[in-house]
């Protein structure tokens, strides 16, 4: 009579499933971040095409100027950082979604715009991912940089800070030394720069130059920064639910009614 085989693992042959499973967990691990990595690249590279169509739209209602050259009516001024560049084409109702001007892994909106006209919650401090090169018009070479990650520093070409890769901090580049640059004709790409660690630009070309300095014959552009800031959003004051606070929280008078004394000229905006 036969008798019936115990199928019971041994210790033996737990031992090397378990070993299995630990090393096919291992190599999943990198290949699903690196997966993961290029998602959100992908997202960001969106966000910068999305903003370049943006002021492209902007540009052709204003004799071909990106809204960094352009006096916000409301403040009699031109922009002082790319936040309130980018806050204007708001105003105008180019943008209707602050969305696009974070990034994964970067600095984000909180989606909370403020009421029209001035929409002063849009793109507070540390809610704009996104540097502009100053002073473009819709008709300058294609291959100038025109939208990019905020550096670590404003210069020409500017540097990043690839020791903070993979965190969240001013200037930090992608693991690998790596940052996503949008272009005047539209397009927009993750380039690798210089170097992986410390503060670093982009690449050297063929004749010393690089994706900057080939793009504005040697001449040095103006970076129009990023604002980072540490402060929570401000809050509303208590019973006023109509002025909302101006970029770095400083309240916005309420607008003035038309042809009252001090009130400006009939303009699109909040209409």
């Amino acid at each position: 009579m036969k008798t019936k085989r115990n199928h019971a693992f041994t210790l033996l042959e737990l031992l090397v499933v378990i070993t299995i499973i630990a090393i096919l967990a291992g190599l999943a691990v990198p290949a699903y971040n690196m997966v993961q990595t290029m998602a959100n690249q992908a997202k960001g590279v969106n966000n910068a095409r999305q903003i370049i169509l943006a002021m492209k739209m902007f540009s052709k209602e204003h004799n071909s100027q990106y809204p960094d050259s352009v006096n916000n009516p409301l403040t009699a001024s031109l922009a002082q950082n790319a936040n309130e560049a980018f806050r204007l084409m708001i105003q105008e109702k180019i943008v209707t979604d602050e969305s696009i001007f974070g990034c994964p892994a970067g600095f984000n909106p909180d989606g909370n715009l403020g009421l029209s006209p001035n929409y002063g919650y849009a793109l507070l401090p540390g809610e704009n991912h996104w540097a502009i090169t100053a002073g473009q018009t819709d008709s300058t070479v294609g291959n100038m940089p025109l939208v990019f990650e905020n550096p670590a520093t404003p210069s020409w070409p500017p540097l990043w800070n690839a020791n903070l890769a993979g965190k969240i901090g001013p200037g930090r580049t992608w693991t690998g030394g790596r940052i996503i640059i949008g272009r005047n004709d539209g397009s927009a790409s993750v380039e690798t720069l210089a170097d992986t660690k410390g503060m670093v630009g982009p690449k050297g070309m063929a004749g010393g130059l690089n994706l900057f300095t080939q793009a504005s014959d040697g001449i040095p552009q103006r970076v129009l920064p990023v604002v980072i800031g540490n402060q929570e959003p401000p809050t509303r004051p208590k019973g006023d639910p109509i002025a909302p606070l101006a970029l770095g929280g400083v309240p916005v008078a309420p607008p003035v009614p038309a042809g009252a004394p001090g009130s400006l000229p009939p303009s699109p905006l909040g209409q």
